[in-house]
C-alpha cells in the first residue's frame, strides 16, 4: 500500500503502516528495526495507530477457491434511497456476502458473493438479495477469473 504524502502519518507512521500492511505477521522488534526507531517506540507508536483506528485489525488472506467458494459474482443494486442503511445492514447478513459498497451513479450498492457453486449463487441471487426490503433491482455478473496484485 502507497499511503499518499498527505496523508495525516508522519514518515515513521507511514513506514510502520506500509511494512504491517506488507506482512502483518511481523513483530514489533522486527518492525522497530525495519524502521529504525527503538522497541518502545515502535510499541507506542503501533498502540495509537490502533487506538486511531488507522490500524482496524489483522486477517489472513484466503484463496476462496482453495476453500470451497469456487463461485464469484458482483451484484449491482438499486435500492430505494430511504432504506439504504437498512438495506445495508440486511444484506451483509446474508450468505455469501463478502463486500459491500455504497455507490453513485446507475447502481446505488454493489455486492461482492461467494458461492460454493452455482446453485447456492442462484439462491441467493434469485432469492435472498430479491427478499431484502429496499431492493428495487439487481444485475449480477459471475467473475470468470480474479487477478490479485502482488
Amino acid at each position: 500500500m502507497n499511503i499518499p504524502e498527505g496523508a495525516p502519518l508522519d514518515p515513521i507512521d507511514r513506514t510502520i503502516v506500509e511494512r504491517l500492511v506488507d506482512d502483518g505477521r511481523l513483530s514489533i522488534p522486527a518492525l522497530a528495526e525495519h524502521v529504525g526507531i527503538g522497541r518502545a517506540t515502535a510499541y507506542a507508536r503501533f498502540d495509537r495507530l490502533c487506538d486511531d483506528g488507522i490500524i482496524e485489525g489483522f486477517h489472513a488472506t484466503v484463496d476462496p477457491a482453495k476453500v470451497g467458494l469456487t463461485v464469484c459474482a458482483l451484484a449491482f443494486l438499486r435500492v430505494e434511497q430511504h432504506h439504504w442503511r437498512s438495506t445495508s445492514a440486511a444484506l451483509a447478513a446474508l450468505p455469501g456476502v463478502e463486500w459491500i459498497g455504497l455507490a453513485a451513479g446507475e447502481h446505488d450498492v454493489i455486492v461482492r458473493l461467494r458461492a460454493a457453486n452455482l446453485n447456492e449463487m442462484r439462491d441467493v441471487v434469485l432469492r435472498d438479495l430479491q427478499a431484502v426490503d429496499g431492493v428495487v433491482s439487481t444485475q449480477t455478473s459471475i467473475l470468470l477469473d480474479e487477478i490479485r496484485p502482488a
